[in-house]
């Protein structure tokens, strides 16, 4: 049997993140195609942990890339090491892309308000005139 590694690393507001699964995720940034990765503490002074990016082509969604902000990654680095928090940072992101992200729901809410144009449909009536 596989040893499960230990995936813990923490926020400077003091939450611990056991495992990618707690992350708040956030489609706020629709339009620059940009997933906000947030601290699952609600009243965390930081919030914002870092950020998934993903291009549209052939109306498929299509991972661009990932990072934590610098804050969050130099606090990890100054409690567990650089490189063991590198590690775990990236394995984060790894598991958080590949297992927790629900990229049909993403997709999914991204055509319905966006044309593959990158117009918002709401905004423009069939006749082309704004709403």
């Amino acid at each position: 049997m596989a040893k499960i590694p230990n995936l813990k690393v923490q926020c400077p507001c003091g939450r611990e993140i056991n495992h990618p699964s707690e992350y708040k995720l956030l489609l706020l940034k629709l339009e620059m195609k940009e997933i906000d990765i947030l601290c699952p503490n609600d009243v965390c002074y930081l919030r914002e942990l870092g950020y998934v990016k993903f291009d549209v082509k052939d109306s498929k969604l299509i991972f661009k890339e990932a990072a934590f902000y610098p804050p969050f990654v130099t606090w990890n680095a100054s409690q567990l090491g650089s490189e063991k928090a590198e590690e775990l940072l990236k394995l984060h992101l790894r598991i958080l892309i590949s297992e927790v992200m629900d990229w049909p729901r993403i997709k999914e809410t991204y055509f319905r308000y966006y044309t593959a144009a990158g117009e918002r449909r709401e905004e423009v009536s069939p006749e082309g005139s704004e709403v």
